[in-house]
């Protein structure tokens, strides 16, 4: 199994991906915007190749650059910021995994609520707006209290009550 694990230096926590990986008997290569001399020795030990991007173009030139390299079972990204990206990339080079439909809907909760709905699955109710007077007329119609969270926004960042 050759893993390609987008970012694997920054946050800190993403080296125990690497590690995880390597331990359990996957090649892991690197992709990051990081040069590699940043990377630690103890994490380099765990990569069998190291790319350093700077953009999303850049991200489908180096897994591709990877792939000259030998076969890639898997393309994956835990931060939340890297799932679309990572999912487009993995559609262009033919690696399956999450589709971008689904990263998509990972990414934007408004959307994935609605998806959920779809298919019958009960949701907490919400709307997706910048309207601020369509907010407020939410919030008349669901009562407080409420949770206000942007859009593009990672994991709890920008959220308030």
């Amino acid at each position: 199994m050759h893993v390609i694990f987008v970012e694997p230096r920054f946050p800190v926590n993403q080296r125990e991906f690497v590690r995880g990986l390597r331990e359990a008997g996957a090649a892991v290569s690197g992709i990051g915007e990081s040069p590699v001399e940043a990377l630690d020795p103890e994490l380099k030990s765990w990569l069998v190749g190291y790319e350093q991007v700077g953009h999303e173009p850049s991200l489908l030139e180096a897994v591709r650059t990877v792939q000259k390299r030998g076969w890639v079972d898997r393309l994956e990204a835990t931060v939340e910021a890297h799932i679309l990206p990572v999912a487009k990339v993995r559609q262009a080079c033919g690696i399956p995994g999450t589709t971008i439909e689904t990263a998509y809907l990972c990414r934007d909760k408004p959307s994935m609520k609605e998806a959920l709905r779809k298919a019958g699955v009960s949701t907490a109710q919400s709307i997706g707006s910048d309207d601020p007077k369509e907010i407020r007329a939410f919030a008349q119609k669901v009562g407080f209290p409420l949770i206000v969270k942007p859009r593009g926004a990672a994991g709890a960042s920008g959220t308030s009550k």
